[in-house]
C-alpha cells in the first residue's frame, strides 16, 4: 500500500513536470499542485487505456493530458487556491 502511494506520487511528478515542459512560458504551479495533476492524468489516462497500451505511449499521452489540465485549470482560476 505505501509503495503504491510512493509510486503514484513519482509518477505524477514526472507526468506533471512533463506537461509542465509541454506548456509555453513561466508557469506559477507550484510543486505540490504540479504533481497532484500529474497523478490525476495518469489516472485518468489509466481509465482510458487500461493495461493495453504501452508504458511509453500512456506517459507521452497523460503529459499532453496534465498539460491540458494545467492550460483549463489556468484559464478557469482552478489552480488560484
Amino acid at each position: 500500500m505505501l509503495a503504491n502511494l510512493i509510486a503514484a506520487i513519482i509518477t505524477g511528478a514526472i507526468i506533471g513536470s512533463l506537461g509542465r515542459l509541454i506548456l509555453p512560458g513561466k508557469q506559477t504551479l507550484s510543486v505540490p499542485k504540479t504533481i497532484v495533476i500529474g497523478i490525476i492524468a495518469a489516472v485518468i489516462v489509466g481509465l482510458i487505456f487500461g493495461a493495453w497500451a504501452h508504458w511509453i505511449v500512456s506517459t507521452i499521452v497523460a503529459a499532453i493530458v496534465a498539460a491540458g489540465l494545467m492550460l483549463l485549470g489556468d484559464k478557469k482560476g482552478w489552480l488560484k487556491i
